[in-house]
């Protein structure tokens, strides 16, 4: 920590405000990863085919805020900089699962802030929520549980973070995750863990909220949390040490490469479910998908109508043609709008890898490594498609072309 900047986290805890604001805001961001990186294997079923979640599906949402004051001491001046406390952030970037969470005896307050980069990470507290629930209808219910942490980030020159709806938002690249004593981390992480985050900026901090898997089975090892400037597990930047398991930083990493600990209580720890949850956890990654099952129509159905009527429409020009994925992608991109401004040129890395990232002014959006075809990559086709989502309502597809001089461009087109 920089010693000038003592007073103001000071100032900070000081100064928290239990006022709300009058309006909740109702902007909510879902960023799932595509999880694919080196480590994961590209075709992995667990991982999909580049499908990234939409705003409007039942994924992760979050959500409601109010205002924490700090003042920014200078010779000169004194300036005010609202801020949010660990409820308003829950509140506002919060879904069912985070506040119950959080409204839980399970929570454990971190208040640890920490600099690297030029950022300034604010973690303010991580909560974790029973897998399985109690019922009076019958003998118990199967729920997901999971862990979640609440953090903020900011520039430590006082520069705002660019809002969401920005370019400059979009080279933004932070990736927070629990790793696991005795686990590989670059296997066992968020990405791979039932992973997503939600993000919102206000007055120029940016807001986060992690989710993954329930780690509070793993209690008794040492529980970790590490931060990046990565979208993904940076495999170079932390050594793994497989005679007793645990995870340091690597020195001299050129980047953000923060690593604190997790203090979950050790009586949370579950032998027998955390082997349990190993080994169904690893059995999906190489488990086979579920045949699609083929309608009256002929077709296999998106959910979106919209989709549905292309697939239909393409099937009568090639009666092979039964889901999405039989569309050629030109076909398929002459149905969509391109959304201009989040066209820009990328470079695709030798393994096939292009890192993409962009946000809606509503704060929809995508973000992750897509993988381009064969084809794309050795020159015989000049566009690809790295992934796609939809809702019942909308779809947006993630593709990269390449001009007659050679320029790789991402791309997102559009179906409204």
């Amino acid at each position: 920590m920089k010693k000038d900047n003592k007073i103001d986290l000071l100032m900070r805890e000081a100064l928290t405000s239990d006022i709300a604001p009058d309006k909740r805001l109702n902007e909510r961001i879902i960023r799932e990863w595509d999880c694919r990186n080196s480590n994961v294997p590209a075709d992995n079923p667990r991982f999909g085919k580049g499908v990234y979640n939409m705003k409007k599906r039942k994924m992760i949402s979050f959500a409601a805020m109010a205002a924490v004051c700090i003042l920014a001491i200078s010779t000169t001046a004194v300036a005010a900089i609202k801020y949010l406390s660990k409820d308003e952030i829950v509140s506002e970037a919060g879904n069912e699962g985070t506040e119950e969470a959080f409204g839980g005896d399970e929570v454990m307050e971190l208040n640890e802030t920490l600099e690297a980069g030029g950022y300034c990470f604010k973690l303010y507290a991580a909560a974790t929520r029973e897998g399985l629930i109690k019922s009076g209808l019958e003998d118990s219910v199967s729920e997901e549980g999971g862990t979640y942490v609440v953090l903020s980030i900011e520039r430590t020159d006082g520069v705002p973070m660019p809002e969401m709806s920005s370019n400059e938002y979009a080279d933004l690249h932070f990736f927070v995750s629990p790793l696991i004593q005795g686990l590989e981390p670059w296997r066992y992480n968020i990405a791979s863990m039932g992973g997503a985050f939600s993000t919102i900026v206000k007055n120029g901090v940016l807001y986060r909220i992690i989710e993954c898997d329930d780690i509070a089975l793993f209690a008794d090892r040492q529980v970790y949390l590490c931060i990046t400037d990565t979208d993904f597990y940076p495999a170079e930047a932390y050594d793994y040490h497989e005679t007793d398991g645990t995870i340091t930083r690597k020195e001299g990493y050129q980047g953000i490469n923060l690593l604190m600990n997790l203090p979950i209580d050790s009586g949370r720890a579950d032998e027998a479910a955390a082997l349990t949850y190993l080994r169904e956890l690893e059995a999906s990654w190489e488990a086979e998908p579920e045949a699609p099952v083929v309608g009256a129509n002929g077709i296999i159905s998106t959910g979106n109508p919209k989709l549905d009527e292309i697939i239909l429409k393409e099937r009568e020009k090639d009666v092979n043609v039964t889901s999405l994925d039989d569309i050629p992608i030109e076909n398929l991109l002459n149905y969509a709008l391109l959304e201009e401004n989040f066209t820009k040129e990328v470079t695709v890395g030798e393994d096939r890898t292009v890192e993409y990232s962009y946000s809606h002014a509503d704060g929809s959006g995508g973000n992750g490594v897509g993988f381009v075809s064969e084809d794309f990559f050795n020159g015989k086709t000049d566009v690809t498609l790295l992934g796609y989502g939809y809702s019942d309502s909308e779809a947006e597809f993630q593709v990269c072309r390449r001009d007659a001089g050679g320029t790789v461009r991402f791309m997102v087109y559009v179906i409204r």
